[in-house]
């Protein structure tokens, strides 16, 4: 009996040996797995940042050659703003208007933008436009030069509710019957300082699409002829500086 416990014992002992064994080789193929593991992810984000650093250089390389634009770099952009003072003659009454236009003054001799004006004083006929404006500028660096503009816009007209008794009376109250305004013009054009010019000049108005039997304007029947006709206009022109 002595004798089979001693064998069992050494059985049993040899066999947590063995098993013991067995484990630490299991658990050194593991480490080594993990190892690997690592030094593969670890060679992939060497190369991964290695690739980011090109990247950055050939990025950083492109950014000092200048992008391709529509305008070279000779060509100057600046902000002009003008408002202005109309004086026409309507069914035989003169009245003014107010009005402005702006937009992008390219190489300081072309100028495209926008422009609206409103009726002030015109005793019978109450209207306004919006549209696009075109202007070129002959010898702007002359203190004394002239420009030629087309203005091209949507119009509206209403009678008044009730006769006009102020300059201000009805003022804007022009949603009605609508027509299209084409009114070329000229203007001399007088630089007082590096920002701001005296502008006055001559236009002829011409307009179509009016029905002098819509309901906005059964008082007064305005025509197209009424409507078309000379502008003398006066204003300011303020030009914003660039920035050096």
């Amino acid at each position: 009996m002595d004798v089979s416990r001693e064998e069992s014992f050494k059985i049993e002992n040899n066999y947590r040996i063995i098993n013991n064994k067995s484990n630490y080789q299991l658990k050194l193929k593991v480490m080594k797995a993990k190892n690997e593991k690592r030094e593969k992810y670890s060679r992939l984000a060497c190369a991964v940042m290695f690739s980011l650093l090109l990247v950055s250089v050939s990025v950083s390389a492109q950014e000092k050659k200048p992008g391709r634009t529509l305008f070279g770099p000779d060509v100057t952009l600046t902000e002009v703003w003008a408002p202005e003072v109309k004086l026409n003659t309507i069914q035989g009454k003169t009245g003014t208007l107010i009005g402005i236009y702006g937009g992008a003054l390219i190489n300081h001799k072309v100028l495209l933008g926008f422009t609206g004006g409103v009726n002030l004083s015109h005793p019978t006929v109450n209207y306004g436009y919006f549209g696009g404006i075109a202007q070129v500028i002959a010898y702007p660096g002359k203190m004394v030069h002239v420009s030629g503009q087309l203005v091209v816009a949507y119009g509206t007209t209403k009678d008044y509710e009730n006769p006009k008794s102020g300059l201000l009376d009805n003022f804007w109250n022009i949603s009605g019957e609508r027509f299209v305004l084409n009114e070329p013009g000229v203007n001399i054009e007088l630089n007082l300082s590096e920002r701001v010019t005296f502008v006055t000049g001559v236009s002829y108005r011409w307009v179509t699409g009016l029905d002098p039997n819509n309901e906005y304007i059964d008082i007064t029947h305005v025509t197209n002829q009424d409507m078309s006709g000379v502008n003398f206009n006066i204003g300011l022109k303020f030009t914003k500086l660039n920035k050096k």
